[in-house]
């Protein structure tokens, strides 16, 4: 018998177990009075103390104003943390990308890809309504960063079409591995549906290989494409890939969002993993406070990029306002035609931190004149200059930071930070427009510094720069620019991000918005969540509702800073209960929680993830093999014992070695050897197995 396991993980919700954050209701102190019993005291249900239900408020003599069956102290954290209550998802296991996947259950056409040898090296989605296609495969590394790794890609995407220059975030992902979320327009060489183009693109990445099993190409054509894509780099010989692809150059909040959920490395564990119920009870602020400096190069060749951001600044103020964020703009110029030890860098523009948007505009057009651009060094010397902070709830001081804002610093070049350069290409002149990345090391000794520095200060920083590692052009007529060297790199080390100056500034600029108010926020979840899984309920006891995942009217994720952010009209008022229910990974020998049944399962093996309970069963693709089946290696699908590879040529194997049928050897398996280039450690068969670069 072969049992689905999208089937269980989409329905069995109902097995696991609210924890006591999920209580709702309030403390209960011994002069207080509860007559419905509904763990709300009388007083606090008859707010204003009339002795009528007024609206906004509980009945004290009924535990169950509405009726709904939810006593009125539990109606909020009910609404969020019930099992019942989960937003449907599915898991698919990826063998070839030794992966789980996890998925909004909307996302319902998903299965294994196979070449035409029967290999499995990955997996496809598609959410038909949102249109959004999806794949995540397995490939042996190439060598060099996260970015190469990317970098490599796309080369190979380009033999279908023009991929545009990215928006990058790096981060760890909870297993521990290094990541990076990429987000690019791509232009088909003709007009295709989203399905196609993954289908392609996923032969691409694989070197031209035939694939098998992949999407149903249907869904509305286009030449322009958004695509977001997430780098995995799990060994310095393998790396996953997940890239998700919707038509058009502007897609809708809600296809974003699913890309974001496909994308941003939350989703995506070790084969092994499973899931736990979380619950988290916040009670709502009033606002949040940001401080936002621009760091802004004045050299000869940067008036263009000025007046792009001055052009592109109100949708940056649009995000922000409608998440409520209490923010401030300021500006610091890099004095670019002056001495190195000039005492006016670090000097804010202006009046100082303002939070009228045209005055910043205006202050941004700090002209183009000169070729030192110390950008790194002139932010922290103007956030030097900005400090002590004003004390939280004083007064503000345009020329201090406030002591209750997040601190944000945008460096905005077209050239490599001038101490870097100086220390990574040989000399402060020596890669003067050079596009390509300059490699001594003392480069990155120095940029670790200031690395160290912008941590210190609990800054996060943002580099709107040229790419790495080539730099990039703008296009015909207008300026080629340097690799932001240093730059990139502090953005990436304090959670900022990475956007082309080359790239659409109004997109640069969102996206700025955007990473604020999850610095910004006081939503800080508790652990990681799988991201497709999020709901939230917010309200007064009594009055909860769930808000939808929106970035215009309801809730937000920054994967980064793990924190909740809310949008337009579904902002909770100061004093409402927030409670925010989710699933997050778990694995067998996780040292981070405590020892369970789920440990003695062997790697590769499943714990079922509806009950916490240990049922080891090899996972295989979609399905969870029973019975006397087993799962064949490579195939990913559950047959007959007999079938298995025959191990009986080496013999019986020392414990601790697996059998290699090909060399007739017993050999330490390939999760603690790692593998070659172009190989992949096969988690079924314990060998390395090749796969096309």
């Amino acid at each position: 018998m072969v049992r689905s396991r999208l089937f269980a993980a989409v329905l069995l919700v109902g097995l696991w177990a609210v924890g006591p954050a999920c209580s709702g209701g309030s403390p209960q102190g011994p002069a207080q009075v509860d007559n419905d019993d509904d763990k709300l005291p009388d007083d606090t249900e008859d707010r204003n103390g009339n002795g009528q239900v007024d609206p906004g408020e509980t009945d004290p003599n009924s535990n169950d104003t509405d009726g709904d069956g939810i006593p009125d102290g539990e109606e909020v954290s009910t609404l969020a943390c019930d099992p019942s209550n989960d937003r449907p998802f599915a898991v698919l296991d990826v063998p070839g990308a030794d992966a789980e996947v996890l998925v909004d259950a909307q996302v319902s056409v998903r299965g294994l890809v196979r070449t035409n040898d029967d290999r499995n090296p990955g997996a496809v989605f598609h959410d038909p309504g949102l249109d959004v296609a999806a794949a995540i495969l397995g490939k042996g590394a190439q060598g060099g960063s996260l970015s190469n790794q990317r970098a490599q890609l796309m080369d190979g995407f380009a033999a279908l079409g023009n991929p545009g220059s990215p928006r990058v975030r790096t981060f760890v992902t909870t297993q521990g591995f290094p990541a990076e979320q990429a987000r690019f327009p791509f232009r088909a060489d003709q007009a295709m549906n989203g399905p196609a183009l993954v289908n392609a693109l996923s032969s691409a990445a694989l070197g031209g290989v035939a694939l098998q099993d992949t999407l149903p190409e249907v869904g509305a054509e286009s030449r322009d494409f958004t695509l977001s894509m997430l780098t995995i780099q799990r060994s310095a010989n393998t790396v996953v890939f997940l890239f998700a692809a919707t038509p058009g150059a502007e897609i809708s909040d809600a296809a974003r969002i699913r890309q974001e959920e496909l994308t941003d490395g939350t989703n995506v564990a070790r084969r092994g993993s499973f899931t736990r119920h979380v619950c988290d009870p916040f009670v709502a602020e009033a606002k949040a406070y940001a401080d936002i400096l621009w760091v802004v190069d004045d050299s000869g060749s940067m008036a263009d990029d000025q007046m792009a951001v001055r052009a592109a600044a109100g949708a940056m103020a649009e995000v922000l306002e409608a998440a409520q964020v209490d923010f401030r703009l300021a500006v610091a110029r890099m004095y670019a035609n002056r001495p190195e030890n000039d005492q006016r860098r670090g000097r804010l523009e202006g009046d100082g931190f303002t939070s009228d948007l045209n005055k910043f505009q205006e202050d941004i057009l700090v002209g183009a004149d000169g070729g030192w651009e110390p950008g790194l060094q002139t932010g922290l010397d103007a956030l030097n200059r900005a400090l002590p902070a004003t004390a939280p709830g004083a007064a503000a001081d345009p020329q201090r930071l406030r002591g209750d804002a997040a601190t944000i610093v945008i460096h905005l070049s077209d050239e490599r930070d001038q101490h870097v350069e100086c220390a990574a290409c040989g000399g402060c002149e020596a890669a003067e427009g050079e596009a390509r990345s300059c490699t001594r090391p003392q480069g990155q000794v120095v940029t670790d510094e200031f690395i160290g520095q912008y941590q210190a200060m609990g800054a996060v920083t943002f580099a709107i720069v040229g790419d790495l590692p080539d730099g990039c052009s703008q296009g015909v007529g207008r300026d080629d620019f340097e690799p932001g060297q240093g730059y990139v790199e502090v953005a990436a080390a304090t959670g900022g991000q990475f956007g082309s100056l080359c790239g659409d500034m109004r997109q640069n600029l969102q996206d700025v918005a955007r990473v604020a108010t999850g610095v910004s926020s006081t939503y800080a979840l508790s652990a990681k969540p799988a991201s497709a899984t999020l709901r939230v309920a917010i309200g007064l006891p009594g009055h909860g509702r769930v808000v939808p995942r929106s970035g215009v009217n309801g809730f937000d994720y920054d994967p980064v800073q793990n924190t909740i952010v809310f949008f337009g009209d579904a902002r909770p008022a100061e004093g409402e209960e927030v409670v925010v229910a989710y699933r997050r990974w778990d694995w067998a020998n996780n040292p981070d929680t405590p020892n369970d049944p789920c440990d003695d399962c062997v790697e590769g093996s499943w714990c079922n993830p509806e009950a916490d309970r240990a049922m080891c069963e090899e996972p295989c693709g979609e399905v969870l093999c029973e019975g006397e089946l087993v799962c064949l290696p490579d195939t990913a699908r559950c047959g007959e014992e007999s079938e298995l590879p025959t191990e009986t040529p080496c013999g019986e194997c020392d414990p601790g070695l697996v059998c290699n049928p090909g060399t007739l050897e017993c050999v330490v398996p390939c999760e603690e050897t790692g593998c070659e280039a172009g190989e992949l450690c096969n988690s079924s068969t314990h060998l390395c197995q090749p796969f096309s670069p």
